[in-house]
């Protein structure tokens, strides 16, 4: 009986010690930016690391207010994400990238391009 209980709460541990580490490597808004930059080469211009403005090829793209999805939450291990960019000068030319992160690093869900080659 013993030997049981013993195991039992070694097990409990070890789970809450996963758990734990998941959770602590949980990626968040800089992550994201930085997979992004690396992934697309992109460059963000702004310095908050929000990357609500970025330059492909010497033209600015503006991150498009209405169109953002970052899900979070307590008991969530991951982080899923959604953003369009719009040209500054032309708004006919944008691109939409939508990634899910888990464990700090992000994996592409669906990309969407309009006169942009940015691959």
């Amino acid at each position: 009986m013993k030997k049981k209980r013993f195991f039992l709460i070694v097990m409990a541990g070890l789970i809450l010690v996963a758990v734990i580490g998941i959770f602590m490597s949980k990626p968040n808004e800089i992550d994201f930016v930085q997979w992004f930059e690396k992934e697309y080469d992109v460059n963000c211009l702004d310095t908050d690391f929000d990357c609500s403005s970025l330059e492909i090829g010497g033209k600015t793209y503006n991150h498009t207010d209405g169109y953002y999805d970052s899900s979070t939450g307590f008991l969530a291990m991951g982080m899923q994400i959604k953003r369009l960019y719009r040209n500054a000068n032309d708004p006919h030319e944008f691109f939409s990238i939508e990634a899910k992160g888990f464990i700090g690093d992000f994996k592409e869900i669906e990309f969407i391009q309009n006169k942009v080659d940015i691959r």
